[in-house]
């Protein structure tokens, strides 16, 4: 409610060497493993127009299988390279990764650096080996010094500054992951000390109570138990016990890093996230997406982005099949895979939006500009709120009320002789309300389900929707994932044809059918995607920023 979180930075209560009672075991590790059907080659053969009713028909979990997302027609590459998923004929002129070899700059001078495509340059050097020196460090150290617990024997005191919030929600997320400190032992029941009482001194009456239960009585003549299980480590509970929010915080803070660099922000989808198909919105996952800031100040200031660049989904599902599923069948497996597929597919419908005008549910059509049924005007819209005077706030005059018929001798004949002027609007009411925009709030659902107009908007209006780093040539859009489940991250690629989006969200197109990739035909969707990176493990934390860096150079690349 207050926004507490593991961004505030409090002292975590987990004191690895505290012996505690022990928590629930270790969840074991799981992935999803695909077996998908193999692609219609011919375009012809294509069913994607039938998609919409095949989703239609969804009315509970079982009821999801794989033909009901097979005219997807969808291929999956799995353990791709990172540097693979990028079109070749587009890398050629892309600017070395920090990383990478370039050529030794003479002391005293700087380094010259590429623009982007918003006119900036690239981040320089330095910044990025800050990043990868703190997220070399020592798990452990880096725990205890966001903790603020004391530095182990022997070990010195690390700082942390551009990486801590990272850090923080990662020593939260160890407090349910990190096995490394585990430790469960037996040990003797420690005896009470001397002049310590035997019993709580809160359960004692003053006056011994003269009922017994029979089965206490038989429990207090029985021994006690001469040991007792402990715990030492980081762990409070099992994975499958963590809040969601903890994985969305580390995986944001872990994107955050470099989108800062690059200029772009990382936000949370301001309106449900909903695929469109046909007439059809299908729900889907996107956890936060991230966009570049405008280069003009002020529209900055205003909250608008520019994008999407890329997009992000983190999922709480530990287990993706049951005991009887082969690897691949299992009805998690089938899902975890189309939450993917469906939040890119909805980033592509957006960057596909870039210089259109949105056309919104009903705009244009009779029933949101002709009156309701009954072939009265407005037929009875306004009825309700011109019953008195004062409705809603508004001092409504006699004479603008129906069946006004004073005479002008009565106290009302200076307004009745007004009417006519007032009459001049058909409601004028309405035009209050415009004058009074506050006062619309103050409608209630009914009356503002009988005001004739179109339905809400599906796009943000907090977003210029562009196709960052496309290529002007390219009929694809390559569109990119941060995906995260368990601890592990994994990044994918999603190639699509503009055709395809267009069939998907309307039924039909009149984009040519013509590929640049006689490998991929506009009816296919091919899917690349990275192998699971640890976030424990240093090695892989590292691989695995590096691969988002690799992302935002890359959109971010001048066209």
């Amino acid at each position: 409610m207050f926004g507490w979180g593991p961004a505030t930075g409090f002292p975590s209560a987990t004191v690895p060497e505290k012996e505690r009672e022990p928590p629930t075991k270790p969840t074991q590790l799981d992935f999803p493993v695909y077996q998908l059907p193999a692609v219609v080659p011919h375009p012809a053969d294509s069913t994607l127009p039938g998609l919409h009713g095949l989703l239609a028909s969804i009315k509970r979990p079982q009821d999801i299988s794989l033909d009901r997302f097979s005219p997807l027609n969808l291929q999956v590459d799995e353990d791709v390279d990172i540097h693979c998923m990028f079109p070749k004929d587009q890398t050629q002129s892309l600017p070395p990764a920090p990383w990478e070899t370039s050529p030794e700059v003479p002391a005293g001078e700087d380094q010259p650096r590429p623009l982007m495509n918003n006119g900036l340059p690239y981040p320089p050097k330095d910044r990025f080996d800050q990043l990868i020196n703190e997220l070399s460090l020592d798990n452990d150290d880096v725990f205890r010094e966001v903790a603020r617990l004391p530095v182990r024997e022997g070990r010195e005191r690390v700082r942390v500054t551009q990486t801590r919030k990272f850090w923080v929600a990662l020593e939260r997320m160890g407090e349910y992951w990190d096995t490394s400190l585990d430790n469960y032992f037996t040990r003797p029941v420690t005896p009470p000390s001397e002049g310590e009482p035997d019993s709580d001194p809160m359960q004692v009456d003053d006056q011994p109570g003269t009922c017994t239960n029979s089965t206490d009585s038989t429990s207090n003549t029985e021994a006690p138990h001469s040991t007792v299980d402990m715990y030492t480590g980081r762990r409070i509970g099992a994975g499958n016990e963590m809040p969601e929010d903890v994985r969305d915080e580390v995986i944001r803070a872990f994107v955050e890093m470099a989108a800062w660099l690059f200029g772009c922000q990382v936000t949370v989808p301001t309106l449900p996230p909903r695929l469109t198909v046909k007439n059809l919105l299908f729900p889907v996952r996107q956890s936060f997406h991230v966009a570049r800031s405008p280069r003009d100040r002020q529209v900055a200031r205003n909250g608008i982005l520019e994008g999407p660049v890329l997009i992000a989904q983190c999922r709480p599902e530990i287990c993706f099949r049951t005991e009887s599923d082969a690897q691949g069948t299992g009805l998690g497996e089938v899902c975890d895979l189309f939450r993917e597929v469906g939040g890119m597919l909805l980033a592509a419908q957006e960057r596909a939006r870039e210089g259109g005008v949105e056309l919104r549910p009903g705009e244009g059509k009779w029933w949101t500009t002709k009156p309701r049924f009954g072939g009265a005007p407005n037929d009875g819209i306004l009825d309700d709120l011109l019953k008195g005077p004062g409705i809603h706030g508004i001092p409504i005059p006699q004479s603008m009320l129906a069946g006004a018929g004073s005479d002008t001798s009565s106290p009302q004949a200076p307004e009745a002789e007004s009417a006519p002027k007032r009459h001049k609007f058909e409601h004028p009411y309405v035009t209050s309300l415009g004058r009074r925009p506050s006062a619309m709030r103050k409608l209630t659902s009914a009356e503002k389900w009988k005001i004739l107009q179109p339905g809400p908007g599906l796009w943000d209006k907090r977003m210029r929707y562009m196709q960052i780093g496309k290529s002007k040539d390219s009929p694809f859009d390559d569109i990119y994932m941060v995906s995260a489940i368990n601890h592990h991250v994994s990044i994918l690629h999603l190639r699509v044809h503009r055709r395809y989006i267009e069939v998907l969200s309307n039924g039909e197109s009149n984009f040519p059918e013509e590929s640049d990739n006689p490998d991929q035909p506009w009816h296919v969707l091919k899917l690349q995607r990275s192998k699971w990176y640890n976030l424990f493990d240093t090695k892989e934390r590292i691989e695995a920023f590096k691969g988002i860096w690799s992302l935002f150079h890359y959109q971010q690349r001048p066209n």
